[in-house]
């Protein structure tokens, strides 16, 4: 076993893998539910019930940290576990968690910040719980979202194939990016020019951190085998995930892959690796290699920035990073994502 003992405290962040796959095979011995298409399983975001008006995915995702938009983070990350189940997000149930002190503007706030993000979907928040409790000390907004799928059989995260293309859209760490501009910017001040600081600090507004209408270009267009939303842990992690969940390895380019010069020069200043930055916004896709070509020219074309970084191989291939010499390093792995695990220090 390599999860830590009942005793051992667990560092902050997700959970391990191995010790999520403990869990998870806990929950794969209790009975059949009907409907029940893709249950609880390790990487895949969101489950899949077959009701009587189709297939729909069921996710759920908290926002946790300290954000002054809380209710938008809540909707999008939610919707993104479902675009890349090949859904589209229609309903939103939220909880609302609130610290003692709490004013009525600032539960209006979070309200119309959800009501919001969730038009601009297409979707709506449909109902939820509201509560001011001790238990914490910044909001808490727990998300779940339901979606109708727009393919005939749901998209996992483990549909991957040896012999996939692998491909990337929209830049990795935007979010991390737009955090460290915004939480840092006195540190920043003198090493890094006024103007990359400010483009950073708006990158969840643009590009934004959704993924919902890139991932219904693919999976309408083209043969999408496997699609992941990389959170916490980077983009390095959202990989690791795929082939992990799929049975397979991985080869990727470090000089294919979308980062945006902002946060290269942030997370250089600060000493942050932004393959472990946490990246909603970016979307990994895996499809059959013929395809690869026509769907990045299609993204591109519709506005989002796209890339082929690498491929999926068999298990024994390992999960390796090509570095520009042509020399093949491993891919790193983030037990924490970068946020957490690194503070700031000159770069």
């Amino acid at each position: 076993m390599t999860y830590p003992s009942d005793n051992a405290p667990l560092p902050a962040g997700k959970i391990s893998p191995s010790l999520l796959q403990h869990l998870l095979a806990g929950l794969s011995r209790s009975r059949q539910v009907p409907g029940l298409v893709i249950g609880p399983a390790l990487g895949e975001d969101a489950a899949v019930l077959e009701l009587d008006s189709g297939l729909w995915a069921v996710a759920a995702d908290p926002i946790t940290f300290s954000t002054p938009r809380p209710g938008w983070y809540a909707v999008h990350v939610n919707a993104n576990d479902a675009a890349v189940m090949g859904a589209a997000p229609k309903y939103f149930l939220l909880t609302v968690l609130l610290p003692p002190g709490t004013r009525a503007s600032q539960v209006e706030d979070i309200m119309t910040q959800a009501a919001v993000a969730a038009d601009s979907l297409g979707a709506s928040v449909i109902g939820g719980h509201t509560e001011v409790t001790e238990a914490v000390t910044a909001p808490v907004i727990a998300g779940t979202v339901l979606g109708r799928l727009l393919c005939p059989a749901p998209v996992r995260t483990g549909g991957g194939r040896p012999g996939d293309a692998l491909l990337q859209v929209q830049p990795m760490a935007i979010e991390g990016a737009s955090i460290l501009a915004t939480e840092h910017r006195r540190t920043l001040e003198g090493a890094v020019d006024p103007e990359t600081v400010a483009c950073a600090a708006a990158f969840l507004d643009d590009p934004g951190i959704s993924v919902v209408a890139p991932a219904r270009l693919l999976v309408e267009g083209f043969p999408v085998h496997a699609m992941h939303d990389p959170t916490e842990g980077g983009l390095a992690t959202g990989i690791r995930e795929l082939a992990t969940a799929s049975g397979t390895g991985v080869r990727v380019r470090r000089q294919a892959l979308l980062i945006a010069p902002e946060t290269r020069r942030i997370c250089a200043t600060l000493g942050y690796d932004p393959l472990g930055l946490i990246s909603s916004g970016c979307l990994l896709a895996a499809l059959p290699a013929d395809s690869a070509d026509a769907a990045v020219c299609e993204l591109r074309n519709a506005g989002f920035a796209a890339a082929r970084i690498g491929e999926l191989t068999d298990r024994a291939g390992g999960m390796v990073l090509e570095e520009p010499s042509g020399h093949w390093t491993e891919l790193p792995e983030f037990l924490v994502d970068q946020l957490a695990a690194s503070p700031p220090g000159a770069g």
